[in-house]
């Protein structure tokens, strides 16, 4: 009997595993469209499942936007905060990751603004985007990353955010109007002038460093 029971018990467990198993191996199968649609039925399960699918990215954008990992940081946990809020007005006309990164921008502009330029430190790809930085070279590449470092923290906010989005991220401009909310058109014109101030200001770092 003893043994019979601890079989029984055994089974209603691995039966209970099962239960508790299968929502999440559910999930996993689950395209985004359809987590989209059972996070907007309030399943928490789902929203939790597509927050591991963008917070990477997310931080990403913001880091590169802010360039401080505890701000980046802090606008990752607003946007799912925000989405999670107004997933019930995101009607897919865009892709999901689009809107969502459209909150993130919307954040990091706000957080920006609100803060004054700083020395900080970018990645690597920031010296590699297609803005021809790579034509200001100084003695090494830490000098380098040291003049983009502070031409980039001089551009506003709105200047900053296309840069990455465009320069960086490589993204095609009819997604970075959609994530800035203007036309195709704007963002271009936009993109156009921040390359342009982007190289003033690394004109005017390199002859500061020269003197």
């Amino acid at each position: 009997m003893k043994d019979k029971s601890c079989m029984l018990t055994f089974s209603a467990w691995q039966m209970s595993k099962e239960i508790e198993e299968k929502p999440r191996v559910f999930l996993l199968s689950m395209s985004e469209t359809d987590l989209v649609e059972q996070a907007r039925a309030g399943d928490v399960g789902a929203f939790d499942r597509l927050m591991s699918l963008h917070q990477d990215r997310v931080f990403a954008l913001a880091y590169r936007i802010l360039c401080n990992m505890e701000d980046a940081a802090d606008v990752q946990q607003e946007t799912f905060v925000r989405a999670w809020r107004f997933l019930h007005k995101f009607r897919g006309e865009a892709g999901f990751s689009t809107w969502l990164h459209r909150i993130t921008v919307n954040l990091c502009l706000s957080k920006k603004r609100r803060i004054k330029p700083d020395l900080v430190s970018f990645d690597d790809d920031l010296i590699e985007c297609s803005v021809d930085i790579r034509t200001y070279t100084c003695a090494d590449r830490v000098a380098t990353a040291m003049v983009v470092r502070n031409a980039m923290a001089q551009l506003p906010a709105n200047y900053m955010a296309v840069i990455v989005l465009r320069e960086i991220e490589e993204r095609p401009f009819e997604e970075i109007a959609r994530i800035l909310g203007c036309s195709v058109g704007s963002a271009r014109v936009r993109c156009c002038k921040a390359r342009k101030l982007l190289r003033d200001k690394l004109e005017a770092c390199l002859k500061e460093e020269d003197q």
